[in-house]
């Protein structure tokens, strides 16, 4: 009996030794990651007052490079797709309506450098690479910081290494923010 008492004990002493590991990657990241890393499977992201689940769904091979389409369900049901890819280090993104590829980063950029989305409406913008920006789960430090010029509205976009997205702010205010709850 007391042996039984004592492995449950230990399992329960795991699980809670393994879940602050848990929440302390997705806090930190990982140094020696990507900005945009493509081996990240499933994310909850919150986006005002609603959330979507962004997950991987396959490899598509489309004008004979090889994509990794990742498919964001909304919580009322819509979809996106995301086709992307890495070579040598720049993450391309596929656009299959405009049939454009467009570089969605690329490490070499620094701060100040600007480039535009496919369909030329929104210019990006490099703010920096130490940013630091604190969502409802985490308070982060060493972010990238990317600012989004859309016609009627602008974003700065956080990213953290390793593991990717984090949050958004408009107008100096968080709108969106990665979840570790994985709940509905």
């Amino acid at each position: 009996m007391e042996k039984l008492i004592l492995m449950f004990f230990a399992l329960i002493m795991f699980g809670v030794a393994y879940s602050q590991n848990e929440g302390q990657d997705f806090c930190k990241g990982d140094t020696e990651g990507s900005y945009f890393p493509l081996q990240i499977k499933k994310k909850k992201l919150l986006w005002s007052d609603t959330y979507y689940f962004e997950t991987f769904e396959k490899d598509t091979v489309v004008n004979g490079n090889n994509y990794l389409k990742f498919k964001q369900v909304w919580k009322n049901g819509d979809t996106d797709v995301l086709l992307l890819r890495e070579r040598r280090g720049t993450v391309m993104q596929y656009y299959p309506e405009s049939k454009k590829e467009v570089i969605r980063f690329d490490p070499s950029f620094r701060p100040g450098h600007t480039w535009k989305n496919e369909t030329q409406d929104a210019t990006y913008k490099v703010i920096g690479y130490n940013e630091k920006f604190e969502t409802p789960f985490c308070k982060y430090e060493g972010l990238l910081a990317i600012r989004a010029e859309y016609p009627t509205v602008t974003y700065v976009f956080y990213y953290l290494k390793g593991y990717g997205y984090i949050a958004a702010a408009r107008d100096g205010k968080i709108i969106s923010a990665a979840s570790p709850n994985w709940k509905e």
